[in-house]
């Protein structure tokens, strides 16, 4: 059996692990290094030191790819950390499945908020080439009255729009990652749910994957069913449950008078 333990004072270069062997003849041997999941591992399976049976290496695999996702999204570095997170599910490690679908839900979040930042600057930069329709009246005004050079102005309105075409089609692009990557997080923390259902952070992920698709009814239901989960949560949660409920009412009353669904969408998204 092993039985871990605290080292208060360990010898050497950490992390360290010392093992004591029950039994009146029993060793002891200590391991400075030790920093990775197959270090672990060999010293639990290897006949120099612990020679534990039935250690299961699929655990091991699913492990090592869990902890190096975590520590690409300490960094920041999204795409691996989810990368690392594809591998570690894809080792059928079903103890683990759960706490890696919330690790990449998390990190699909993580990519949702940065595609948000350009979202809002390819926004920017669209309104910045619509002109104001007075302008284009007066415009339009000049081009009949002067013939001589009405081709001119039209040809330059034209090419205006051509500009603003492409720099909507970017927008639209920019917003089809946010969602696409919104959806990832959703699915993964929905499906983390049904596995962990105990466990406050996987409902804490939903309802956040959920609010930022402005799915905020259902978000607020997650939100309060973490909030049973952890009361700790409540300095957080109980004023984002109320706003959240608001905003559902602001949504009701717009689409009562007649806003479309696509036009909410994007400017709640722009918004943030």
């Amino acid at each position: 059996m092993v039985h871990p333990a605290i080292i208060s004072k360990a010898k050497g270069k950490g992390p360290n692990i010392r093992c004591i062997e029950r039994g009146a003849n029993g060793r002891s041997f200590e391991v400075n290094n030790v920093d990775s999941v197959e270090k672990v591992h060999r010293i639990l399976t290897n006949a120099k030191y612990m020679q534990v049976q039935g250690v299961d290496p699929t655990a091991c695999e699913c492990l090592k790819w869990n902890y190096r996702g975590n520590a690409h999204l300490d960094k920041g570095e999204i795409s691996q950390a989810i990368k690392a997170y594809d591998r570690a599910i894809e080792t059928g490690y079903q103890e683990q499945e759960g706490v890696i679908l919330v690790m990449r839900a998390t990190a699909y979040l993580q990519r949702a908020f940065n595609h948000r930042k350009e979202l809002k600057a390819a926004v920017k930069a669209l309104a910045e080439t619509v002109p104001d329709p007075a302008d284009l009246q007066t415009l339009y005004q000049l081009g009949m009255e002067n013939p001589s050079i009405s081709n001119q102005i039209f040809t330059k309105v034209v090419a205006d729009c051509k500009v603003q075409s492409k720099k909507f089609q970017q927008t639209k692009f920019r917003h089809g990652l946010y969602e696409y990557a919104l959806l990832h997080a959703t699915q993964d923390s929905l499906k983390a749910t049904q596995l962990l259902p105990q466990y406050a952070k996987t409902w804490l992920r939903a309802g956040d994957s959920l609010a930022e698709l402005r799915k905020l009814k259902e978000s607020a239901q997650y939100y309060e069913k973490a909030l049973e989960l952890d009361p700790s949560l409540a300095d957080t949660l109980v004023p984002t449950i109320d706003r959240l409920k608001k905003s559902q009412q602001f949504l009701d009353k717009a689409r009562a008078i007649g806003w479309p669904e696509d036009t909410l969408r994007v400017a709640l998204d722009v918004a943030g």
